[in-house]
């Protein structure tokens, strides 16, 4: 595929607006952060009245709701994004459960490989503290260090964060998406990051749009509300009798600001969903072409050379353990005869140490056998 045919299907991502219209997975998504909400909040009570800890463990599984929830959402914009009818909220949820894990496993493999990374780059930066070599060294290896370590935040930020998660909405394993991301970003890094810039503005221009909307909308129902329902003046005094619950408009106040956070709720759901669907875009167009295999053999390569050799040093620390474990044996320990055999020949008169090839004592002449 052409760089401009790539840009052409970038260009394409005005269709991500498109998925405003999916209402299942809106009221999904909806639904996972309220519940989440809640969970939080629960959590929060927890903390103060029993225990932090059991509040801690509440919000984890705020976590696990919210994160579940917006994978399930994913894999219906998936479906969408390849041409079909996203699946029904049920059955996406239940592939969520059984298919979440492996986008955190393959988030945990990145991070280990980046740390890895890290640890290489202060190692050769140690190695530029010798005196001397030092210097000549680091004209080298500094540039380099620039080089990698900026392409990587690039392709963290650009490929791996937004294109992950898609991969595993598609139904790769966690070793597929693995190699698929490192594939789009050796091969199409440019075009992804112009994608995404793309996207990004999308979904400002669609989240200003609905946020236009809804504060001229909550101006002019509020305002007409107001006056009909007789709510009450604006001032500070009523707003604050209101919100504990005197006065006569203080359950029209409690249902208007109810019903006002559920519109403001699905206002800025939208947008998310904008996002997720233009990521499945981004991640369809970007995956044509390139050579996924070869880049997952090359992984699975390096992943057993790097098993091979952990191997090797465990097996030869077990066998210096054995050494030395064998070095410090104890004399007594050995049979009787070995002992006597490693002994030095001595004169039985005198008991003078002697060679083997003497045949007359050196301290008293006695002759040897």
């Amino acid at each position: 595929m052409s760089f401009q045919q790539q840009l052409s299907q970038s260009a394409g991502l005005i269709s991500a607006a498109d998925a405003i219209r999916n209402w299942r997975a809106a009221v999904l998504l909806l639904a996972s952060m309220v519940a989440a909400g809640v969970v939080f909040a629960l959590g929060g009570v927890v903390a103060v009245h029993v225990h932090a800890l059991v509040g801690a463990m509440f919000f984890l599984l705020g976590l696990v709701v919210a994160f579940y929830g917006a994978n399930a959402v994913g894999i219906m914009l998936m479906d969408e994004a390849r041409g079909g009818t996203s699946r029904p909220m049920l059955a996406a949820v239940l592939t969520s459960v059984g298919t979440g894990h492996r986008l955190i496993l393959v988030m945990l493999m990145v991070g280990a490989a980046y740390l890895l990374g890290l640890l290489a780059m202060v190692l050769l930066l140690f190695v530029c503290k010798l005196p001397g070599l030092g210097p000549l060294l680091f004209a080298f290896v500094f540039p380099v260090c620039v080089v990698v370590s900026g392409m990587a935040v690039f392709a963290l930020y650009a490929v791996i964060t937004p294109l992950a998660a898609p991969a595993i909405w598609s139904g790769a394993t966690a070793m597929q998406a693995l190699s698929r991301l490192a594939a789009i970003a050796r091969q199409r890094i440019v075009v992804v990051i112009l994608s995404m810039l793309v996207l990004l503005l999308i979904v400002m221009v669609v989240g200003g749009i609905l946020v236009g909307i809804m504060l001229t909308g909550t101006l002019v129902s509020g305002g007409l509300a107001a006056g009909i329902l007789n709510v009450g003046s604006m001032s500070m005094n009523s707003i604050n009798s209101l919100m504990m619950g005197g006065g006569s408009g203080g359950s029209y106040m409690a249902a208007g600001a109810f019903g006002g956070g559920i519109v403001w709720a699905i206002a800025f759901t939208l947008p998310t969903l904008v996002y997720f669907r233009g990521c499945c875009q981004v991640y369809l167009s970007s995956i044509q072409g390139v050579d996924v295999e070869g880049m997952e053999q090359q992984i699975r390569g390096a992943m057993d050379t790097a098993k091979r050799k952990a191997e090797e040093v465990k097996a030869k620390g077990e066998a210096m353990a054995a050494q030395q474990a064998h070095r410090f044996e104890t004399p007594a320990a050995l049979p009787v005869a070995t002992v006597v055999a490693a002994a030095q020949p001595q004169c039985p008169v005198c008991h003078t140490a002697c060679v083997a090839d003497d045949v007359f004592c050196g301290g008293c002449g006695h002759k040897l056998a």
